[in-house]
């Protein structure tokens, strides 16, 4: 703490991590409850997307109520349905979502209550960064610096709000990357064990956790002070114990490879090398500020690969190249097939929470050589860079905080939900018409619509017989080919009410 005191970062440190748990925490149910996490309910309380559409699309009228059934507990689902479920869709490992499943039963299922369960988990990366950072620099004050930049970061903020497994992802590299540096420092039974658990608790949180399993056997096999006393040899088994014991998931993930094959083909969609270069540039601004800036976004970029550059002219080569393996690892791999053969991977920002933690670290490091440099003048740009740094973070978070929904809740499938339930709640006796191929859109709308209204739910693209006491009766986001076709029978004519980025989401039946 004298240290903190030293520089001036004791009261920056405690407003920081107080605005750091506001944000986290401001509007939690106020945010749309977009598909993603819409699917974390249904899988977590024994549903499958099949099972609703069999139950719920039949054509016959329900209410928002009775189709939120499937978004919250049923004394006829238990633990082995949502293992089921789970397993259904094997490429999300299960402890979030195993773990959110109990904190339903024990605080409830609305949206703030789901929503807070990784809002608390995220708190934990901050303890953890700053161990990461000890085990690095031995430095309180780059350790301070980093969890300050961790606290306000609209990546991780905005994470900590998403009812999903990546806070808990986030938490699990840091937890892992420590405990590999404090095992290889201190090289006994005790550490290695917990290394192994850390492992398989990021194996067991997200499948791209091996990226950062290879990372950590490249640089022990790379690192020379680990050819003595056999820290390789306890690292391997380590290792080998923390993959064993995800084995069962694993072998859950071979038995479903084709689905899981077939779910990440949306990640492949090509893109121009200069759309690629433009997400990613926007990718760095989204760690500090988030909040698009054009071609000034290469700020975020200078600023992120000079901080990595100066970590190597100014640190042993132990500590540099665990942060360039641990980035360079998880980048390149996402980065190469979207530039050789088309994808988007490397643009999908919750995939690459090792890099920006990588990032994060270095920046850390750069802002507390220059604060504690002796030349008064890089003091100076120490603390200003330092005040610009956080500042951003503050504001990111802080228009990010007021918005329904930002890029993390996806506003091309979100983004029309608010709208869309305020024009059916201000309409005279509504019914609200959806098919089976909207069904989990469906269900993640219902969240934002009154619980009586009334819904038709139908099995295919098509229009049922209306019963007459409706006054307003909306089509939900059927596509332009089958309005056309109903209207082109001549008995249903149909205009658009909503429209969201050119594309109709509701229509409204003439007749």
């Amino acid at each position: 703490m004298k240290e903190l005191q030293k520089y001036g970062l004791e009261l920056v440190l405690i407003t920081v991590l107080i605005l750091g748990l506001f944000f986290r925490l401001v509007n939690l149910g106020e945010k749309v409850y977009w598909h993603d996490e819409t699917l974390t309910s249904l899988r977590i309380f024994g549903h499958t997307k099949t099972e609703l559409v069999e139950e719920a699309f039949t054509g016959q009228i329900m209410t928002v109520d009775d189709l939120l059934q499937y978004q919250r507990p049923s004394p006829e689902k238990d633990l082995g349905d949502t293992l089921n479920a789970l397993m259904g869709n094997a490429e999300h490992p299960p402890l979030y979502y195993l773990a959110a499943r109990f904190w339903a039963g024990w605080f409830g299922f609305s949206v703030e209550s789901m929503r807070l369960l990784p809002a608390i988990i995220s708190l934990f990366a901050l303890p953890a960064i700053y161990w990461l950072c000890w085990e690095l620099f031995r430095s309180p004050l780059v350790g301070t610096l980093a969890m300050i930049l961790v606290a306000v970061s609209p990546f991780h903020v905005l994470y900590a709000q998403e009812a999903r497994e990546y806070s808990l992802w986030t938490t699990a590299i840091l937890l892992s990357s420590a405990a590999l540096l404090r095992a290889i420092r201190v090289n006994n039974k005790l550490n290695w064990t917990i290394y192994g658990a850390t492992v398989a608790l990021g194996l067991y949180s997200h499948l791209i956790a091996v990226l950062v399993n290879i990372a950590h056997g490249i640089y022990v096999l790379a690192e020379r002070s680990c050819y003595q006393g056999r820290i390789i040899f306890n690292y391997l088994l380590a290792s080998l114990g923390g993959v064993l014991a995800f084995s069962p998931w694993a072998w859950v993930i071979i038995d479903n490879f084709m689905k899981i094959h077939e779910t990440v083909e949306g990640s492949r969609e090509p893109l121009s090398l200069s759309t690629l270069v433009d997400k990613w540039f926007l990718n760095f601004n989204r760690i500090f500020l988030d909040v698009e800036l054009g071609g000034y976004n290469i700020i975020w970029v200078a600023l992120s690969l000079y901080s990595l550059y100066f970590l190597t002219r100014r640190t042993p080569q132990k500590v540099w190249s665990f942060i360039l393996t641990l980035v360079g690892v998880t980048a390149l791999t996402l980065l190469i097939p979207d530039v050789l053969t088309g994808g988007r991977r490397s643009t999908i920002m919750r995939y690459l929470a090792p890099c920006c933690i990588g990032i994060q670290v270095a920046v850390a490091y750069l802002l507390a050589h220059l604060l504690s440099s002796v030349k008064p003048w890089q003091q100076k740009i120490g603390k200003g860079l330092t005040a610009i740094v956080v500042s951003a973070g503050i504001i990111g978070c802080g228009i990010s905080s007021q918005a329904d929904v930002w890029w993390t809740k996806s506003v091309s499938r979100s983004g029309a939900y608010k709208p869309v339930a305020e024009i059916l709640d201000q309409s005279d006796r509504p019914l609200l018409i959806s098919h089976a191929g909207q069904a989990i859109g469906t269900l993640a709308i219902s969240h934002q619509l009154n619980r009586d209204l009334q819904l038709l739910l139908m099995p295919k693209y098509e229009m049922p017989e209306i019963p007459d006491s409706f006054q307003n009766v909306f089509v939900l986001r059927s596509s332009n080919d089958i309005v056309e076709d109903l209207q082109a029978e001549g008995k249903y004519q149909f205009e658009p009410v909503h429209k969201h980025r050119g594309d109709v989401y509701l229509w409204k039946l003439k007749n």
